[in-house]
């Protein structure tokens, strides 16, 4: 069984970012067992933060005017700090329930 964790790998899921691919990023990478796997470019239905974003976006700025930066820096505060009442909302919006289609179309370095 301890054999089996050793040659595990480590597969982590990133946005397509450039930095990345950095070749410092890939010389680390190179002998560890650590994976990347990219999300596909373009994709944001699978990036959960941009899913929260878009959460954020539409509870605090749609609609809405503030007269103050102050204001509008007192909402963002607001719902950062009150998240537990949205936790319903929030449940829905960001699961884990993709179809997986095949890891071949998943880019890799």
């Amino acid at each position: 069984m301890q054999a089996f964790y050793k040659a595990a790998r480590i597969h982590i899921i990133y946005e397509n970012a450039r930095y990345y691919h950095a070749q410092l990023m890939k010389g680390y990478l190179a002998n560890s067992r650590i994976e990347l796997v990219f999300l596909l470019p373009r994709a944001p239905d699978l990036n959960l933060i941009e899913w929260f974003w878009k959460f954020f976006k539409k509870t605090v700025l749609y609609g809405r005017y503030y007269e103050t930066f102050c204001q509008f820096k007192t909402a963002c505060d607001n719902f950062f700090a009150g998240l537990d009442q949205h936790r319903a909302s929030l449940r829905l919006l960001l699961t884990d329930r993709f179809q997986i289609i095949g890891h071949a179309c998943v880019p890799k370095i």
